[in-house]
């Protein structure tokens, strides 16, 4: 019973802590994409609004080969993804690599009042994004 309440405990706190999207606004697009809620944790890092496909039974987990690849949320359109992984000259780093390319409209953030802090409403755009 104890530990049901723990883990009870444990789920209210984690999904209590706002989630910081990893998209970045981009200065260019009037029509901002709207992060993908939810997505993958990476113990010690945290949050990722992001789903990483991979073969099975890895550490870290990762989602099934046909998992959702997308970043952004309201997306129609064309998604490519690939992964490159190595080891920088002295072999004491592996580096791997995330590479992802949308293309298609999307639903996002447009600023509704460019005086007030944030306020934004719904828009439709048409976009090519790459995603490292």
């Amino acid at each position: 019973m104890r530990s049901r309440l723990g883990y009870l405990a444990f789920l209210l706190l984690a999904f209590s802590v706002p989630l910081k999207a990893q998209i970045e606004p981009i200065p260019t697009l009037k029509v901002q994409p709207i992060p993908l809620p939810g997505g993958d944790i990476f113990p010690p890092y945290g949050l990722y609004n992001q789903f990483f496909p991979g073969p099975p039974n890895q550490t870290p987990p990762f989602d099934p080969m046909n998992a959702d690849p997308h970043g952004i949320t309201n997306f129609r359109g064309v998604t490519a993804m690939g992964y490159t992984g190595g080891y920088t000259n002295d072999r004491k780093f592996a580096v791997v690599t995330d590479i992802r390319v949308y293309q298609g409209d999307y639903i996002g953030g447009e600023i509704a009042d460019p005086n007030s802090a944030g306020a934004t409403k719904s828009a439709r755009a048409h976009g090519t994004f790459v995603e490292i």
